[in-house]
């Protein structure tokens, strides 16, 4: 994780918004090795739209979003304008990350850019 506090393990879920069209939303910042909020709380047999944006900087970050068959149900490069991916998924646990690394030192995501979507029924 960031050396930010707001970041731990700890900090409680987002809980994803049903807006009246019945599309789950929710916003995602990354930045220097983190993505806040970092633990993301949805219903399942639902749409849900990410927004992914990047806050000022000048390191490149990626959104991948797992799904479940072991393949990315998500993937964009991300900028300081918002990207916004749309996936439905059955009831589990998805990792997201920056798959980002420079060579000769650890990935982004081995640096704490990382973060867990919890899909419930």
């Amino acid at each position: 994780m960031s050396g930010s506090a707001a970041f731990a393990d700890d900090a409680p879920p987002q809980q994803a918004t049903v807006d009246a069209d019945g599309v789950q939303r929710v916003g995602i910042l990354g930045g220097s090795y983190f993505f806040k909020p970092s633990k993301i709380v949805a219903k399942a047999g639902q749409p849900l739209e990410i927004s992914v944006r990047m806050e000022q900087g000048i390191v490149p970050h990626r959104f991948v979003l797992d799904g479940p068959n072991g393949k990315p149900a998500a993937e964009v490069d991300l900028s300081e304008a918002p990207r916004t991916v749309r996936v439905e998924l059955p009831p589990g646990e998805y990792q997201f990350y920056c798959s980002n690394r420079l060579l000769m030192f650890k990935s982004h995501r081995e640096r704490g850019m990382t973060g867990v979507l919890q899909v419930r029924e």
